[in-house]
């Protein structure tokens, strides 16, 4: 087969996954990955995939890294009692320890123990909107929990993409001190921007206007979210991890942003997402399937479900009754989106070899379909 060919192969798959996703009542984003392992095992063999493929695919990770950031809500944060968010992070603290703890214990690396430990919100606030709860106040404090983790998270990618490379102290406070001072120039543009915006309300109302013609919400996103990843790129930390900064700084300010972040959802979620989640199921090779790693993926789950329920204590603490923070640990348990690009990450910087990459694609998967439906049955009986 022809690239050109595999290429059409590829668009006709990003516009029938969605209906076939939910004729097989799985997320969208999983279905785009089963789909795209089944183009990789039986069309995709031998077959030079054209470079606009890879360029898309790319693009689409950036852009998904920024609404991931963009997704962020500060004024959930805000509206949080400083006794409550203590325990919170308390919790987040706890299930990165944990992780690293149930790593020693198991001998499980440290990064396949990380991207276990990560926390994304996307999926999950799908969830609890198809629940019928997205408004009330347990799935509120979720949220926040969702919020701080998905911070967290971030912060572990950055620490596990330096620690894949590094090259003895000095190099690493040279670089620690790069990255500190890209932190600073960043925290003094951001109060800059937060100075400019205070005396020009104006010019946010005009980035958020839904009928403007000149889309200038679009062009700052965009803009924002390439310098973000040039920058971080330039400072050697990976692009994506700029991409999600720049979508959290951009929501930060942004209070109103709900017509921007549809446009821009519109824009990835519609064509380029999809095709980075194809992209990325093509290039998991499946010829190490077998019973053994069924078992190592089944594993995974029980300790992706195990890390959020070791901290739970703090959770009673923070105001959860005992059976929501159960039910919070189930929802906080698939991070798909961030685990697909933690284990991208993770396999660039040859942290994890390709077993274990397939393992943690396919728990990344499989949790997405098990533990969302297992939130639903749990709420189902409780009430």
């Amino acid at each position: 087969m022809s690239g050109s060919l595999l290429l059409l192969f590829v668009f006709l798959s990003a516009f029938l996954a969605p209906p076939l996703s939910r004729l097989l009542r799985m997320p969208v984003p999983v279905g785009e990955l089963v789909i795209g392992l089944l183009l990789g095992h039986f069309l995709a063999q031998g077959v030079a995939l054209p470079e606009i493929l890879g360029f898309l695919a790319d693009f689409g990770f950036l852009l998904l890294m920024f609404l991931a950031g963009l997704e962020v809500d500060f004024n959930l944060l805000r509206q949080l009692e400083r006794r409550h968010f203590v325990f919170y992070a308390l919790y987040v603290v706890g299930m990165f320890l944990g992780a690293g703890l149930l790593a020693g214990l198991l001998g499980v690396g440290l990064a396949q123990a990380l991207i276990l430990a990560l926390v994304s919100i996307g999926l999950m606030v799908a969830t609890l909107r198809d629940m019928g709860i997205l408004g009330r106040a347990f799935a509120k404090r979720v949220l926040i929990l969702g919020v701080l983790g998905e911070v967290a998270s971030l912060v572990g990618l950055t620490a596990m993409e330096k620690a894949a490379h590094y090259q003895g102290l000095l190099s690493l406070l040279r670089e620690v001190g790069i990255i500190a001072l890209f932190f600073l120039l960043l925290f003094l543009a951001f109060r800059l921007a937060g100075l400019f915006l205070w005396w020009y309300p104006e010019v946010g109302r005009r980035l958020v206007y839904e009928e403007d013609p000149s889309a200038m919400g679009i062009r700052l996103s965009l803009a924002l979210m390439f310098a973000a990843a040039v920058m971080s790129g330039l400072v050697g930390l990976e692009s994506v991890l700029g991409a999600f900064l720049a979508g959290m700084i951009l929501s930060y300010f942004l209070q109103k942003k709900h017509d921007l972040e549809a446009k821009l959802s519109a824009m990835g979620y519609g064509f380029l997402i999809p095709i980075f989640f194809i992209r990325t199921g093509m290039g998991i090779d499946l010829s190490g399937l077998d019973g053994r790693l069924l078992l190592e993926v089944g594993q995974a789950l029980l300790l992706m479900l195990l890390i959020r329920l070791l901290p739970a204590p703090f959770l009673l603490l923070g105001g959860f009754r005992l059976r929501e923070a159960f039910l919070a640990a189930l929802l906080l348990a698939y991070p798909f989106t961030l685990m697909i690009a933690g284990t991208e990450i993770a396999r660039s910087a040859h942290l994890l070899d390709e077993r274990a990459a397939l393992v943690l694609l396919l728990a990344a998967a499989l949790s997405s379909l098990l533990f969302p439906w297992a939130a639903k049955m749990l709420l189902r009986f409780l009430r």
